[in-house]
C-alpha cells in the first residue's frame, strides 16, 4: 500500500499488532516452559519505548514526519525476570497469572483486528465510491 494511504492511526494499530503477538508469543511461551526447573519468565514492553521515541519527535523540526518516522521505529522489547522464583526448582513461572494475562492479550487483539479491518473497510468504501 501507499505510504500515503497509510495514517498514523494505521501506523499504530500496526505497531500494537505486532506487540501484542509478540506479547502472546512470550506469554506462551512461558506457560510452555511452567516445568522446566530454573526458567526464568519473559515479559514484553512497548509503551516506554514509543513514548520515549514520541517525546524526541515533538522536539524536531518537521513533527509530522518525525512522528511517523517515530512510530515506524518502535517496537517491542522482550526482558527475562531474572529474579522471579515461584517454585522450589528455581522456576518462576506463575501459570494462572500467564493464563490470565494470555486472555486479556487475546482481547486486545481481538479489538485491534477490529480497528484494522474498520479502517480497511472505509478506505474501500471510499475507494469504490459508495
Amino acid at each position: 500500500m501507499a505510504d500515503f494511504l497509510v495514517s498514523n492511526s494505521m501506523l499504530m494499530l500496526e505497531k500494537a499488532m505486532n506487540f501484542q503477538w509478540t506479547k502472546q508469543s512470550v506469554i506462551l511461551n512461558n506457560v510452555t516452559n511452567a516445568d522446566t526447573p530454573d526458567f526464568k519468565p519473559e515479559y514484553v514492553t512497548f509503551e516506554e519505548a514509543l513514548r520515549g521515541s514520541l517525546r524526541r519527535a515533538r522536539m524536531a523540526p518537521s513533527s509530522l514526519a518525525s512522528m511517523r518516522g517515530a512510530i515506524s521505529s518502535s517496537s517491542p522489547a522482550v526482558h527475562k525476570l531474572d529474579d522471579e522464583t515461584f517454585r522450589m526448582d528455581g522456576n518462576g513461572v506463575n501459570v494462572t497469572e500467564q493464563l490470565t494475562e494470555a486472555v486479556r492479550n487475546s482481547y486486545q487483539l481481538n479489538y485491534t483486528f477490529r480497528a484494522i479491518s474498520s479502517d480497511m473497510s472505509r478506505l474501500m468504501l471510499a475507494i469504490r465510491g459508495q
